[in-house]
């Protein structure tokens, strides 16, 4: 028996409901283990629920064929959607980029709307993060790096409260924040494995680099200006290029810090492919504080891992799983229900963890 946790549009005759069916006043329109028929479907979409959550037989009936390759719980035409928006977001970054490293002019009203162009379209800002997740990387990671970073780094704003200029300044910094990048070897950039420390020190001026460049944009802030150049500056000084500590560090060069390792960490690289999402939130949880700012990094790892609630994972031990609890102690290591059973991955004695959404 196969559980998915999908839109109405995607439910077809023949599944069975894995719970009550609740509309927006509390009351139940179709109990659990329902079979669902067109009658029953279009009742569900009548009280515009969101997403079901149901039960497919993996019986040998070529009428489910379609059904039985659904893997995800989101709308696989929406993130063809998204994929399509997100690429063409990457050349209009990329082109942009290079613009800017070579002296030219650019309208930095566009390079804002690029971002928030792609936010504007989602019902939770967390979605995005979702979806991002889920779009097959693009050749040149540097450039759709760059928008994954602005995005992030827009939804860590507003989960911060900033104002409608600060959010606009924080995505030009975003976007932005690697162009020294563009006066580095890429050959240096894309190399499998680790770099010696000559190579380390090569890349570690593309925030000098960078700050040099957009030092000369008059209608770029000064604070997104200095974010280029400190985005990987840590809060206790040991960071690059200046070594500053916590209090001289912009904040949006904080937030800025928190998306970029967060991308690069759930990105496929070179030399590994991406991490899952909680893996991520775990290794923030256990390398990161003290390093990054705890505000922005609280505020973060709350939001990520809250947006997963009610999705199912798949578990190492290769059961299917949906999340039902963040532990706000230990957000990486959630309560899950597979089965009837629920299951505290946060126990000293679990050996399961979760190996990645679906």
């Amino acid at each position: 028996m196969k559980i998915l946790n999908i839109i109405p549009d995607l439910l077809t005759p023949g599944m069975i409901l894995y719970e009550d069916v609740f509309n927006s006043n509390g009351g139940i329109i179709l109990l659990r283990d329902t079979v669902l028929n067109e009658r029953y479907i279009q009742k569900i979409k009548l009280n515009s629920i969101d997403k079901i959550k149901v039960k497919i037989k993996e019986i040998d009936n070529p009428s489910l064929d379609a059904v039985s390759e659904i893997t995800s719980i989101y709308d696989s035409i929406r993130i063809e959607e998204f994929r399509d928006n997100y690429t063409e977001k990457v050349d209009e970054v990329t082109q942009i980029i290079k613009e800017i490293g070579k002296g030219g002019f650019v309208d930095l009203r566009k390079v804002n709307e690029i971002s928030k162009h792609i936010i504007h379209d989602f019902n939770t800002l967390s979605d995005v993060i979702n979806y991002l997740h889920l779009v097959c990387p693009l050749d040149d990671y540097t450039y759709a790096h760059s928008l994954n970073v602005s995005l992030i780094s827009i939804i860590i704003a507003r989960w911060l409260n900033f104002t409608n200029s600060q959010i606009d300044e924080i995505a030009t910094a975003g976007l932005l924040h690697d162009i020294g990048k563009t006066k580095v070897s890429q050959e240096l950039l894309s190399k499998p494995g680790k770099l010696t420390p000559q190579e380390f020190e090569v890349v570690k001026r593309h925030t000098i680099l960078g700050y040099s460049i957009v030092e000369k944009v008059s209608d770029i802030s000064a604070q997104a200006k200095l974010s280029v150049l400190m985005h990987h500056e840590k809060i206790d000084g040991t960071g690059y290029p200046l070594g500053v500590a916590d209090k001289d560090i912009p904040e949006y060069a904080k937030i800025i810090a928190v998306a970029d390792i967060y991308d690069a960490m759930t990105s496929n690289r070179s030399y590994r492919d991406k991490m899952c999402p909680f893996e991520v939130i775990r290794n923030f949880e256990m390398q990161t504080f003290g390093k990054l700012d705890t505000k922005v990094l609280t505020v973060f790892l709350k939001n990520i891992a809250n947006s997963y609630l009610g999705d199912f994972v798949e578990l190492n031990n290769g059961e299917l799983a949906e999340i039902v609890f963040i532990n706000p102690n230990r957000v990486w290591q959630p309560i899950v229900k597979s089965g009837s059973e629920y299951i505290d991955l946060s126990k000293s004695n679990c050996k399961v963890n979760i190996k990645q959404i679906v």
